[in-house]
């Protein structure tokens, strides 16, 4: 089994580092979902540099109170590698006290790292933030030429309130911020080819589950998942990442996703689980209760706007107050985990486990299918970033969908892409499945999105016609290139990066 190394994340890790060089007291705020490597982002700086290891106190914030926040960092001192943090852990008895300790520490030249930031929005643990901003403040003031504050959050929401806004102690005191993403697909690439994994299926059915978070790719790691032969990967996936007694991620999602979450909020998650794609109005109608003191859409607009576990997508030049929104779960690992894994590990509970499985790998092949969908149109984004795409993206649109009366004038398309200053537009059918495209529909779905009065410009755009698939054998790409459409695959998409691994495809 290869190594596993540290992949990715050139531009935070070179800005991390221009920040702690910067000869000046920083503040730093880094952000990011849950398990996606902030805090493995200020190890691997770290390990380059040992006098900045030493340098380093790093806490990690219980959700609890005053006393026992006080005692982790007390703790974290009382293990620092500095016998200047050691003498400073037995004065350390409340808030106060830890404050005065993080100013002593910074200003003696050592970079304090507050993970978990965000719980200190808990009533409980809110005193911190005055005590922290009288120390920020004085260092601010003092010209330091060295040492730093680095504060960690996963729910962008309440390290909003903590740091943004106007009325929160912390208000204008961050020097600098660094949001830390997903991993890029040319990143996932990288660990396919560094790990073996070849086969554009297996790619999908990782994405579709674990996106670019790297902590789920690295416990795949450790579950040797990336050893198992195509055939039984799906399966396999699901018994060792989340059924069998060791799994790693078998409590994850209730853990990390829903443990503050209650009632409908959650019924809303179970239900767009099943429903991927659903309107407002499918939702209200499913889980209105006449006894409900709330209405449902509050709790719709809180999973949207405020925990962002929800994405509510317009279609193609449509405005924010259409009706014809759709709602989706906008995490993947959320998706999959309501969706197929639950299930899968709840039944196994009282069947075999072939049983369990079985209805759970179709359910995944539908999830894929959607999955498959938002993969595209990351690919189209990044691809465009990096200018090592196919196609110069000036606006990307997910795609269009109508609600007419008249259900045989349903219009369905998964993706519209806009090159405005070469008048191109792209238009793109995905399908899980590359014998499944019907070049006739198809046709029919952009001709009508054509005829409608809104889009009528684009009639006399350059027309490109896009088939995507995970793979396409040379017979289908040669069939459908000669009907006149572009076919892309995810292997293409590996070309473009330059990390396509040598992968015969099928005749």
């Amino acid at each position: 089994m290869s190594e596993w190394n540290f992949y990715g994340r050139t531009e935070p890790l070179a800005e991390l580092r221009r920040i702690v060089e910067s000869g000046r007291w920083f503040f730093c705020r880094i952000e990011g979902r849950r398990r996606i490597g902030k805090t493995t982002l200020l190890s691997e700086l770290a390990k380059k540099d040992a006098d900045l290891s030493n340098r380093l106190v790093y806490m990690q914030v219980p959700d609890s109170d005053e006393r026992d926040v006080a005692y982790t960092f007390r703790q974290s001192l009382s293990n620092c590698e500095h016998e200047q943090g050691r003498t400073l852990a037995t004065g350390v008895t409340n808030f106060a006290t830890m404050a005065a300790s993080i100013g002593r520490l910074c200003a003696a030249g050592f970079i304090v790292v507050i993970d978990e930031f965000q719980y200190f929005t808990r009533s409980k643990l809110y005193a911190f933030n005055s005590f922290l901003q009288a120390e920020v403040d004085k260092l601010r003031g003092a010209q330091l030429k060295h040492g730093g504050l680095f504060v960690l959050g996963s729910l962008q929401s309440e390290m909003n309130a903590l740091l943004d806004d106007k009325s929160a102690p912390l208000y204008g005191r961050v020097t600098a911020q660094i949001p830390l993403d997903h991993w890029d697909f040319e990143d996932l690439l990288s660990v396919f080819a560094s790990q073996g994994l070849q086969g554009p299926n297996q790619w999908l059915t990782l994405w579709t589950f674990f996106e670019g978070v790297p902590k789920f790719y690295h416990d795949a790691y450790e579950q040797e998942l990336f050893q198992v032969a195509a055939p039984e990967f799906s399966s396999e996936l699901l018994r060792r990442m989340f059924i069998r007694s060791s799994s790693p991620l078998s409590e994850e999602a209730d853990t990390w996703f829903l443990r503050e979450l209650r009632g409908k909020a959650v019924s809303v998650l179970h239900f767009l689980a099943d429903h991927a794609g659903c309107s407002h109005a499918e939702i209200v109608a499913a889980l209105t209760d006449e006894d409900e003191k709330k209405a449902l859409g509050t709790h719709i607009a809180r999973l949207v706007d405020r925990y962002k576990m929800v994405d509510k997508l317009q279609p193609v030049f449509s405005d924010s107050k259409s009706r014809n929104a759709r709602y989706y779960i906008a995490d993947n690992f959320l998706q999959a985990w309501l969706a197929v894994a639950k299930p899968a590990r709840e039944e196994a509970r009282l069947k075999p486990l072939e049983k369990a499985i079985a209805p759970a790998l179709r359910r995944l092949e539908t999830l894929e299918g959607f999955a498959f969908e938002k993969l595209i149109r990351s690919l189209h984004l990044e691809t465009s970033r990096k200018g090592k795409g196919d196609f110069e993206l000036s606006e990307l649109k997910l795609g269009y969908w109508n609600r007419p009366r008249d259900a045989s004038k349903a219009i369905e398309i998964d993706l519209v892409a806009l090159d405005e200053a070469n008048k191109k537009v792209r238009f793109g059918c995905c399908k899980r499945a590359s014998s499944a495209h019907d070049l006739l529909v198809f046709e029919q779905h952009v001709s009508a999105f054509l005829q409608t009065s809104g889009h009528k410009h684009l009639m006399g755009w350059e027309r490109e016609m896009v088939l995507f698939s995970p793979s396409f054998s040379k017979q289908d790409m040669s069939h459908y290139q000669s009907k006149g459409y572009v076919t892309r695959d995810l292997l293409d998409y590996a070309n473009m990066f330059g990390n396509a691994p040598r992968i015969q495809r099928a005749q």
